[in-house]
């Protein structure tokens, strides 16, 4: 049984580019830095701002990783103990986990941003409709790419995106572009793939001259197999090249070889940076890096936790007076017996209930405290019946952060869509992004407070629509407008109804009073009697008018 020393790293040990490098197999990204300052005609090399990037995006490779990066690369993070021999170290390793924290909190803060989605409005309205149900060729809508490169942003601080443009050598047609129109497309560039990249006047914060970033490609390879290769895409206003490696699976010593080149119809780099926490162009530092040292942490503890589960919570039976010289085995179970001395004695050890709550508490401190640091604490809804000042109070700091975040996502779409605009000779559209990250749902009194204000016409109908479609009890799919329009309808024809039927109620009033009027016109002037019959009508004699019979 082999038996190591400790392996926690020393003072002022470096792991990044030993874990970084290693959990690109884990995360699909380049993992392979070099320094552009001492191979300056090499491709792939790093610059020294991606270099200074990759120190802070090792812990989110990690947790990224998640529980695979961390059994593979355990000595570096779960260090191994003094004395601690591979089996006891292996078996501590084999429970250990890493739980998706970063993931859920970066999701979480994605969606509470695109809550209710990226509207577009002006412009040729029909094409950025179509355009935007599939920005990628492949079906994804454009909510669904923001939501995914925002993560990415939010993870790793920033990420980029390429507007591309499908190139057709054969001569088109005025119809033929109708019939099947092109359409530009959008790649994600992940912050890892990107290599370096020149600005204007080598400005901290400008327009992009050049930009280098690594991509894989897939190639057939005889008749069912594949071949990837890994090659460099240079952009730069106007043209591209793209570079392979001169040596078969090996990109070292700088031996690349131009693959392609070619031109292009912008005087602009085609490539637009999103950012969560901006330091520069393409420079940015993860607004959850405390979240990942927390649940790396979290991780370390929690796998002490479960290994004293594991090993202290079976009692360890002690014998005093046992004879350990005879050679008979000790079998305990119920049905056995332990002969011992007179003053012998058989008794369990086992560890104190309060080890096992001081880790457990230990784990839900680094539980809180990832909660609290994380932009997912921003989603948090607030349904109780706290006031409104301080309810809005706990809103100002986090919809502040929130904001910057949507507002320089929405500048990113606008540019991407302005890129794509001169591609294809559209008038561009205008993104909104709606600013409200938490969902105010209305209560029972507050709907019917603002039904009282728009029946005493203190507010109209649109105001009041509008309210309850913010306060989320009118569906998003609903078109104010449209409902306007069909509620003047139906009081319209409500109206008409009812003119009519007060119409025909009058047409019956008036044949019921005529009815009346030749009722009431009877007597000794009415009927027979006034032709001098004797059997007229029987009037009831009065003092002003005696009756037909009366005598003389």
């Amino acid at each position: 049984m082999a038996i190591g020393g400790s392996t926690y790293p020393g003072r002022g040990a470096d792991l990044t580019q030993r874990l970084v490098n290693g959990l690109g197999d884990l995360t699909g990204k380049p993992d392979t830095y070099s320094n552009a300052e001492v191979a300056p005609e090499d491709p792939s090399a790093s610059s020294r701002a991606v270099l200074n990037m990759a120190r802070y995006w090792q812990p989110i490779s990690i947790c990224e990783g998640g529980t695979a990066a961390l059994r593979q690369f355990s000595e570096q993070i779960i260090p191994r103990e003094d004395r601690e021999d591979d089996d006891a170290y292996n078996r501590r390793i084999f429970h250990a986990v890493l739980p998706p924290f970063m993931q859920r909190l970066a999701a979480q803060a994605a969606g509470t941003i695109l809550r209710k989605g990226i509207h577009l409005s002006g412009g040729d309205e029909e094409f950025w409709d179509e355009w935007s149900g599939d920005v990628t060729g492949d079906g994804t809508p454009l909510n669904e790419f923001a939501r995914k490169t925002l993560v990415d942003a939010l993870l790793w601080g920033h990420t980029a995106v390429l507007v591309d443009y499908s190139a057709d050598g054969v001569p088109r047609t005025l119809r033929d572009e109708r019939q099947n129109p092109r359409k530009p497309y959008l790649v994600p560039i992940h912050a890892q793939q990107i290599r370096g990249w020149r600005t204007e006047g080598n400005r901290r914060q400008s327009d992009l001259t050049q930009i280098r970033y690594v991509e894989m490609v897939s190639e057939p390879n005889g008749r069912f197999g594949e071949k990837i290769i890994e090659q460099v895409r240079v952009l730069e206003p106007g043209r591209y090249e793209v570079w392979r490696s001169a040596i078969d699976e090996s990109y070292v010593n700088g031996q690349w070889l131009l693959s392609d080149e070619g031109n292009t119809s912008l005087n602009r780099v085609p490539v637009v940076g999103i950012y969560s926490n901006r330091l520069g162009t393409l420079m940015s530092k993860p607004p959850l890096l405390e979240c990942a040292n927390l649940t790396i942490a979290y991780a370390q503890r929690f796998t002490d936790y479960h290994n004293c589960i594991h090993v202290g919570s079976q009692p360890i039976l002690t014998l005093k007076g046992f004879d350990n010289d005879s050679n008979n085995e000790l079998g305990l179970s119920v049905n056995t017996a332990i002969l011992l001395p007179p003053d012998g004695d058989a008794k369990y050890v086992e560890p104190t209930a309060a080890a096992y709550e001081s880790q457990l508490k230990c784990l839900q401190t680094l539980e809180d405290q990832i909660s609290s640091l994380g932009i997912s604490t921003l989603a948090r809804q607030n349904l109780t019946n706290a006031a409104a000042d301080a309810r809005r109070l706990d809103r100002i700091d986090s919809d502040s952060i929130m904001a910057i975040i949507s507002q320089d996502l929405t500048r990113a779409i606008e540019e991407i869509i302005d890129i794509a605009a001169t591609y294809t000779g559209r008038e561009p559209c205008k993104v909104t992004l709606n600013a409200d990250y938490e969902a105010k749902l209305l209560d029972g009194n507050q709907i019917t407070a603002m039904l009282q204000l728009q029946m005493q016409n203190q507010i109209s109908q649109r105001t009041l629509l509008e309210i309850l479609k913010a306060g989320e009890v009118v569906p998003n799919w609903i078109d104010i407008d449209q409902e306007i329009l069909r509620t003047q309808d139906e009081i319209e024809q409500q109206f008409d109804l009812e003119l009519e039927h007060q119409a025909e109620q009058l047409e019956l009033e008036n044949k019921e009073a005529s009815s009346d009027i030749d009722s009431a016109a009877g007597g000794v002037a009415s009927g027979e009697a006034a032709n001098g019959s004797s059997s007229g009508s029987m009037t009831i004699p009065t003092p002003l008018r005696p009756g037909k019979h009366k005598s003389d």
